[in-house]
């Protein structure tokens, strides 16, 4: 095989290797995010991930997102639908642990920050087949969520009202912590103003 045959296979196997770290993948149930291997928050169920570098039983992840300027530990879908994708143990941590993309400016005058950090995880967190967790979401939610009334349809409300609807509900029907963010986070995802 000739030299540029060989450097023609190498170039795309890398850009295929490149490609599958790129390819966005999701969060499977709450884990703790870390930092230098210090424990510094936690990433929610759902939460859109880019993969940057696996090793063994970890991975790093890249997670984007929007905080505000006044609080932010908390790092959101986006400015106007906040669907929490993580949450930090101090203002400091988040401080150190985000850079800033873009800064905005809502409605009523807050700054917002686009931002977005590199952590690592245990591999295991990552979901492997995203489409099949969304379907077990789904399910989970119909079959929790119409034995006392008429199922919602999930763009019956915004991804802000999601969360408020399910904790209302919660008297009625028993979830564990788990099942019920998954519920949520896919609520959240499928809502009327989710796209």
């Amino acid at each position: 095989m000739g030299i540029l045959k060989k450097s023609l296979l190498l170039l795309s196997i890398l850009g295929v290797t490149s490609f599958a770290l790129a390819q966005d993948s999701v969060i499977k149930e709450r884990t703790k995010l870390f930092e230098n291997g210090k424990d510094i928050g936690f990433i929610t169920i759902l939460t859109p991930v880019d993969i940057v570098k696996k090793q063994a039983d970890k991975v790093t992840i890249k997670v984007k997102g929007y905080r505000l300027e006044n609080y932010p530990q908390m790092i959101l879908r986006d400015i106007k639908r906040k669907e929490l994708y993580a949450e930090f143990k101090d203002e400091k941590s988040s401080n150190e642990s985000f850079k800033t993309v873009k800064e905005h400016e809502d409605d009523y005058g807050e700054i917002w920050h686009e931002v977005e950090g590199v952590f690592t995880i245990d591999s295991k967190y990552i979901a492997k087949d995203p489409a099949n967790l969304k379907l077990k979401a789904k399910k989970t939610y119909e079959q929790s969520c119409s034995m006392c009334h008429h199922l919602p349809a999930s763009n019956a409300y915004t991804v802000n009202q999601w969360p408020q609807q399910i904790e209302s509900m919660m008297e009625q029907v028993t979830l564990d912590p788990h099942t019920k963010n998954l519920i949520i986070k896919y609520l959240q995802q499928h809502a009327a103003d989710s796209k």
